[in-house]
């Protein structure tokens, strides 16, 4: 727990909070809404409980992988990140896609930005906890 970054929980939860809001508006809003059956027009505004929840669950997640990378610097951070990103979260969102009923595209949208929000998580986390 020595080794945890205040700062780098910080930066890191912000990081992965605001690829999110960039991946499912700007870059994939619409795929991930279509494989939602969400149509465009039914899109409101986000209530403020889902921002404060995303940012919660954001500092658990950042807590957590710095846990696990500890001060081994950037570049072990972005590799546990990324191999934790895909090897947990893509696994585990495959299987509940599965059991969804949902299609390769969905869950490839949802893991893809697993991967790449923790293994930027991890490179953050890993470049402010390296010694």
């Amino acid at each position: 727990m020595d080794d945890l970054s205040i700062l780098g929980v910080i930066l890191a939860s912000l990081a992965f909070f605001f690829i999110g809001a960039l991946w499912y508006t700007v870059l994939f809003g619409r795929l991930w809404r279509g494989e939602m059956g969400i149509p465009d027009e039914a899109v409101g505004s986000p209530q403020p409980l889902m921002f404060v929840g995303s940012l919660l669950c954001g500092v658990a997640i950042a807590v957590t992988l710095g846990l696990l990378i500890g001060p081994d610097g950037t570049e072990h951070g972005l590799k546990v990140g990324a191999g934790t990103g895909l090897g947990i979260g893509g696994a585990v969102m495959a299987q509940n896609a599965i059991y969804e009923s949902k299609s390769p595209r969905f869950w490839a949208i949802n893991a893809a930005y697993v991967v790449v929000g923790l293994a930027v998580m991890g490179a953050i986390l890993g470049a402010l906890q390296a010694p």
